[in-house]
């Protein structure tokens, strides 16, 4: 019986700017993998605020070229195999991090990049791992080395690395104190953690406080860059170290201000990105300072991503980590959920599920040469 033919779509940006610039698109053809390659039929894909960065061209370690199709990671299941693949098989469950290309129903990878995922988890609750928490838990016990029983103090806590981060802390019996705004108060406390308001009167006071009892933190792993590196730095423990995962804060000032402060806060992430890279790699501050990029990281050990990947997979099954999902959106809903991530409303992840049906067609296009009733037959998902 032949299968029933199925279209490629995808989120693509053809334009660098704000949510309005993508568009849902639809091919007639899908892509064919080479020898050594993979088809794959995508579960769900990331909504995060690196896509936003992508999107309006701000991703200090990304020179992106136009167009090009968003989503930093993916789940799914390969529906195809190419010559000269023996490990994988059709039904076999995978994630990969990708940086681009994982916003699209169908992608063609390497068989040698991908990570095997459990059957039984499910795909939207597998995609916070891939990201958010490979960023936490590298940040947080690679480079920062903490261990059971240390005590860290976590920055943008209440954001996508942030509550991975204490979600990670209680289950490895790591003491965390959060820091978010006032309004976040309960995401971080439900996780275990002490919580300090920082858009509150005295927050820093409150943070000296908690580092002079706790002798300081082990750890400072920030995920926001919204406060000064000195201060950050008189609160380790003398052996402690500060790893600097983010920059949302200082993009979030710049962002509905106009041209020229969105242009002042695009220099001042340059110029913030640049520094700390530099601290990171000065003899005297390596030791105190890390610069934490997730994609780097795996191109100079990526027999880390792999071990780490499923470690995190076998904590989600065994339910000792549970990803918070604020909400789960489909293909047709992308512009709204960028809108959201830019205006700050999102409380841990959103996820993008490509399995969902949409409410409405993409915009189609075909490729050139191929007739418009051409599609390819797809081999189903075991």
């Amino acid at each position: 019986m032949r299968a029933a033919a199925v279209s490629f779509q995808r989120l693509e940006v053809q334009s660098f700017g704000g949510p309005d610039v993508i568009q849902w698109v639809q091919d007639e053809t899908l892509p064919e993998p080479g020898a050594g390659e993979v088809r794959i039929r995508v579960e769900a894909s990331s909504l995060v605020f690196t896509d936003m960065l992508i999107r309006r061209n701000l991703y200090p370690v990304l020179k992106l070229t136009l167009p090009l199709t968003l989503g930093y990671d993916f789940v799914g299941r390969i529906d195809r195999i190419g010559a000269g693949v023996t490990r994988w098989r059709v039904g076999d469950r995978v994630a990969d991090l990708i940086q681009l290309g994982g916003n699209a129903t169908h992608l063609v990878r390497p068989a040698a990049s991908l990570v095997a995922v459990p059957q039984g988890l499910e795909a939207t609750q597998v995609e916070p791992l891939i990201l958010s928490y490979m960023t936490a838990y590298q940040a947080l016990f690679r480079e920062g080395g903490a261990k059971a029983g240390d005590a860290v103090l976590i920055c943008g806590a209440s954001g996508a690395v942030g509550l991975a981060a204490l979600d990670l802390c209680r289950a490895f019996g790591v003491r965390a104190v959060g820091v978010a705004s006032a309004k976040r108060e309960q995401a971080v406390t439900r996780m275990g953690a002490a919580f300090v308001a920082y858009d509150q009167i005295g927050s820093s006071l409150r943070l000296d406080r908690w580092s002079r009892e706790l002798g300081g933190f082990a750890v400072v792993l920030d995920a926001a860059r919204g406060e000064a590196l000195s201060s950050l730095m008189a609160r380790l423990a003398p052996a402690g170290r500060l790893v600097v995962a983010g920059f949302t804060a200082a993009l979030r000032a710049g962002q509905g201000a106009g041209k020229w402060r969105g242009l002042m806060a695009k220099l001042g992430l340059g110029f913030d990105f640049v520094r700390i890279k530099s601290m990171s790699s000065m003899p005297f501050l390596s030791q105190r300072v890390v610069f934490y990029d997730v994609s780097g990281q795996r191109a100079e050990h990526p027999a880390h991503f792999q071990d780490d990947l499923t470690m995190l997979l076998s904590l989600l099954e065994a339910g000792r980590i549970a990803p918070h999902v604020q909400r789960v959106f489909g293909l047709d809903e992308a512009v709204e959920a960028h809108r959201l991530i830019e205006t700050g409303q999102v409380e841990g992840r959103i996820v993008l599920d490509l399995t969902r049906p949409a409410a409405h067609h993409p915009e189609r296009r075909r490729r050139p040469g191929v007739p418009e009733h051409a599609a390819l037959e797809t081999q189903a998902a075991g």
